[in-house]
C-alpha cells in the first residue's frame, strides 16, 4: 500500500496539488486506486475534492503529535510513503519515502516577503524539515530552480531530487481574445499575502496612462472595495469558485502576476491555456514556466506601470508561450513502480 500524506494541505494552492494528483492517478490505467491510503487534513471540506470518496482516507488533525500517531498506526501496512505537503514523515522510516516540495517561502524566507509571524513560523518549519529528513528520502519539485534551491538550503544531493511539475488544466479551454476590443480586462488570480505585491500592482494600474477611448478593468481575486479612476476600474472578486475563476480567465486579455517570490505560478499556465497574454515579475523562479509577453521588476512601480501601458497599447512583441510540461504521469510512474 502507498500512503499519501496530505496533512497540512488545506489552502487553495495545496488543494489544487491534491486534486491534480488524484486526477493523475485516475487517468493512469496501470494504477490500482485500491493501493492508496490518504491522510487528509481535517480542515478540508471534502466536497471540494469530489473524487476523494473513491479512496481509503483517514482525517488527521494537522499537528505533529496527531500526525505521528496516525503514522505509527499505519506504518507496518505500507511499503511506500508520499508526502505532498513539503514535510517528511514525523517518524524515521526505512520505507521508500517521496516528499513533494513546493513552498519556496520556506527556503527563501525574508521579512520583505512575509509578516514577522510567518517569518518565525517558516524558520521553525524549515528546522522541522531538516530534523526529520533522511538521506534515503527522494524529493520531487516543480522546477530546476526549486531543485537547486532545495539542494543548497537543505544540503540534499541533487541526485535525490526529481523535477516533475504537475497541474490539472482539463477544465480550461483556449478562447480567442479580441485584443483590439474597446474594453480590455486584466486578471490577477492571487491571495492577500504580502509577497503577492498587490499594493504595487494596484498603484501602478491606477497610475498607468491608458487609451482614453477604451475601458480597462483589473479583476483581483481578494476582498476589497472596488475603485474607479477615469476609464480604469479595479474590481475585487473575493474568493470565487473554480468555475468562476475559469470564466474570468476566458474573458481576460491579460493575466498579471506581480509577485516578489513565487513557487510555481499556476495562474500563468492557466492564463496561457485560456488564450490570455501574461505580464509577470522577472523573478528567477518563474522563468522556467513561460516566455511572457511582458516582464517587469516587481519592486519598481514605474516598471509595472510601463508593463500595463505596453499591454494596453499592444506594444509588446509576442503572445505568451508556455515552456513547462505537465509531468503528472512521470510522477505517478515514479511512486507506483514496484507496487
Amino acid at each position: 500500500m502507498i500512503l499519501i500524506d496530505a496533512i497540512h494541505i488545506h489552502s487553495h494552492g495545496g488543494l489544487t496539488i491534491l486534486d491534480s494528483f488524484i486526477n493523475g492517478i485516475e487517468e493512469n490505467p496501470s494504477v490500482d486506486i485500491n493501493n492508496f491510503h490518504f491522510f487528509i487534513d481535517d480542515r478540508i471540506d471534502l466536497s471540494m475534492i469530489n473524487r476523494i470518496k473513491n479512496y481509503s482516507i483517514e482525517r488527521v488533525r494537522a499537528n505533529h503529535f496527531n500526525r505521528k500517531k496516525a503514522y505509527e498506526k499505519k506504518i507496518n501496512l505500507v511499503n511506500k510513503i508520499v508526502c505532498l505537503s513539503n514535510i517528511p514523515p514525523p517518524i524515521k522510516s526505512s520505507k521508500s519515502v517521496y516528499v513533494y516540495f513546493h513552498n519556496l517561502l520556506l527556503l527563501d524566507n525574508k521579512t520583505t516577503y512575509v509578516t514577522p509571524y510567518f517569518f518565525i513560523l517558516n524558520k521553525l518549519k524549515l528546522q522541522y524539515i531538516k530534523f526529520f529528513n533522511h538521506k534515503s528520502y527522494r524529493w520531487i519539485v516543480q522546477t530546476n530552480f526549486m531543485k537547486n534551491k532545495l539542494s543548497e538550503i537543505l544540503k540534499i544531493d541533487k541526485e535525490s531530487i526529481n523535477v516533475h511539475p504537475f497541474y490539472s488544466d482539463q477544465d480550461i479551454y483556449f478562447k480567442e481574445k479580441d485584443f483590439n476590443s474597446k474594453s480590455i480586462n486584466f486578471l490577477c488570480v492571487t491571495s492577500s499575502s504580502k509577497h503577492k505585491n498587490l499594493n504595487n500592482l494596484i498603484k501602478s494600474f491606477l497610475n498607468a496612462r491608458l487609451d482614453a477611448k477604451k475601458q480597462f478593468s483589473l479583476f483581483i481575486t481578494i476582498e476589497g472595495n472596488d475603485i474607479t479612476k477615469g476609464n480604469k476600474n479595479i474590481i475585487y472578486l473575493g474568493y470565487i469558485k473554480r468555475d468562476e475563476v475559469i470564466s474570468h480567465y476566458l474573458k481576460s486579455h491579460f493575466v498579471v502576476m506581480p509577485s516578489l517570490i513565487e513557487s510555481f505560478g499556476l495562474p500563468i499556465i492557466e492564463g496561457i491555456k485560456s488564450g490570455s497574454n501574461i505580464l509577470v515579475s522577472n523573478i528567477d523562479s518563474l522563468k522556467e514556466i513561460c516566455v511572457p509577453s511582458i516582464s517587469f521588476n516587481p519592486t519598481i512601480t514605474k516598471d509595472i506601470v510601463t508593463a500595463i501601458e505596453m499591454a494596453g497599447s499592444l506594444s509588446y512583441q509576442q503572445d505568451s508561450i508556455l515552456t513547462i510540461k505537465n509531468e503528472i504521469n512521470n510522477f505517478i510512474k515514479l511512486i507506483n513502480h514496484d507496487v
